[in-house]
């Protein structure tokens, strides 16, 4: 891999590198639906499908805001990422924070009649994402003069995909040096900012992303055949294979940006109406799609998250009520700063 250049191209190839960012966001919003959908099922195999293969969908936001954040060619000053960038994440999580656990006290009260404390005041559980994304904006100055130093970002990385490796194949076996490579969150997905800056201001031979391909259908397969065989024989080994900073992950994530990035022209072509339609409002339908899912979370809805064939047609149903809910938000002004 070449470092491409970053001097003024044309206007169509910087028209493509933002087009296939929009795409992968639009994939990654989608694949946090369908696992949200086939959460807590006990069918092995729509976990292992919707759960397992879609699970670069998180990484996949992360690698887009590396893309972004560490191109040199934009100028972010650290007043600029706390006020701008970390401000607008924390105050989306406080607010829709507020929104989710008056939801659960309120269909509480539909459902049983009353409101009772029990029900909890934790933050749901997709809130998680945008606190640690604020974290690792935290950290963009520091990455930055990484991203900027070639064999450094090379080394970043080296040493991230051993850490990973490690924390991922130590658990447990050797609990004197497993702690050693336990991977936080912050951490972890720092490491998923770099590859995605990485793949990105890489210029690739005609080999290489075949090799990248070739890796992430192997890993996806790997992962989707070792849940199935440790489902009922150690559960807590598969579930660990749901995890974002994992091995097999990482190579998925890779080759499916890879993929994107390479074919953007022909995708652009195909989906381009409908992704620059969708693009502003991918951040609402992500922070709204939860409360769909929570609406209408009854014995039919559950039957059909339990057909392999139907949970994509719920997906695409919740997709869609959350986009248009978002584009009704973005009117009203005071809502607007939450969902963008």
């Amino acid at each position: 891999m070449q470092p491409s250049s970053h001097t003024s191209s044309a206007p169509q190839r910087e028209s493509q590198r933002i087009f296939y960012l929009d795409l992968l966001r639009l994939a990654a919003t989608f694949g946090v639906i369908c696992i949200h959908l086939a959460m807590d099922t006990n069918f092995w195999y729509i976990t292992a499908v919707y759960d397992g293969l879609v699970r670069w969908c998180v990484p996949i936001f992360v690698m887009i805001s590396g893309a972004l954040f560490l191109n040199p060619q934009k100028e972010l000053s650290v007043s600029v990422v706390l006020h701008k960038y970390v401000k607008r994440l924390l105050v989306a999580y406080l607010f829709w924070y507020v929104f989710y656990c008056l939801c659960k006290f309120l269909f509480s009260a539909l459902d049983h009649g009353s409101m009772p404390l029990s029900v909890g005041l934790r933050p749901y559980y997709h809130l998680w994402f945008l606190p640690m994304l604020a974290c690792v904006y935290l950290l963009i100055p520091v990455l930055r003069r990484i991203a900027g130093e070639g064999h450094l970002l090379v080394y970043a990385l080296v040493l991230w995909a051993v850490w990973v490796t490690l924390g991922f194949v130590m658990v447990r076996r050797i609990p004197q040096v497993s702690s050693l490579f336990s991977m936080q969150q912050v951490g972890g997905y720092a490491g998923y900012f770099l590859l995605g800056y990485f793949l990105a201001s890489r210029t690739l031979s005609r080999r290489q992303p075949l090799v990248v391909y070739a890796l992430g259908i192997l890993s996806a397969l790997a992962g989707f055949l070792a849940y199935a065989f440790l489902f009922d024989w150690k559960p807590a080994m598969a579930s660990r294979l749901l995890q974002s900073l994992v091995p097999h992950v990482v190579l998925m994530s890779a080759a499916l940006f890879v993929f994107v990035r390479q074919h953007a022209s022909w995708l652009e072509r195909q989906v381009g109406g409908f992704v620059r339609y969708v693009r502003r409002d991918l951040f609402g339908v992500y922070l709204i799609h939860v409360f769909w899912i929570m609406r209408f979370d009854r014995q039919f809805f559950w039957d059909l998250r339990s057909d392999l064939l139907y949970l994509p047609l719920l997906a695409i149903a919740v997709f869609f009520l959350s986009l248009y809910a978002t584009k009704l938000l973005r009117h009203i002004p005071f809502m607007s700063r939450f969902v963008e």
